[in-house]
């Protein structure tokens, strides 16, 4: 007999730091097995459609101008996010930062969260 399935949705949070002029790092999210408390309600689970998979990636970059700084962490988010098996089109920037280090450069940060 298989086991019911139990998909989780969770955000997985990721921690950027800049240590050149890209860096990122995404956390994968698993996918959980049943446990006894799904068993039991194992009536109410088949049939029924699967929870989306969820996942947060964040990226970051250095440039010459707020605006480029900003564009270059979006699109390295993105390349993460594909990198992962991910689509842009399931993917949105949900936050962006970006901050003077001095001598002309700025720090950006992106966070793309993805659906599907």
């Amino acid at each position: 007999m298989k086991s019911v399935r139990v998909a989780a949705v969770a955000l997985a949070a990721s921690a950027c730091l800049v240590t050149g002029v890209t860096s990122a790092q995404a956390a994968p999210v698993p996918a959980h097995t049943a446990s006894a408390d799904a068993q039991q309600s194992r009536s109410a689970a088949i049939g029924a459609s699967a929870l989306p998979e969820v996942r947060t990636f964040t990226g970051s970059a250095m440039g010459v101008s707020q605006s480029l700084a900003v564009e270059s962490a979006v699109r390295f988010a993105y390349t993460i996010a594909q990198s992962y098996g991910w689509q842009a089109s399931q993917c949105y920037v949900h936050s962006t930062s970006v901050r003077s280090v001095g001598g002309g450069l700025y720090s950006a940060t992106a966070n793309l969260f993805c659906q599907r």
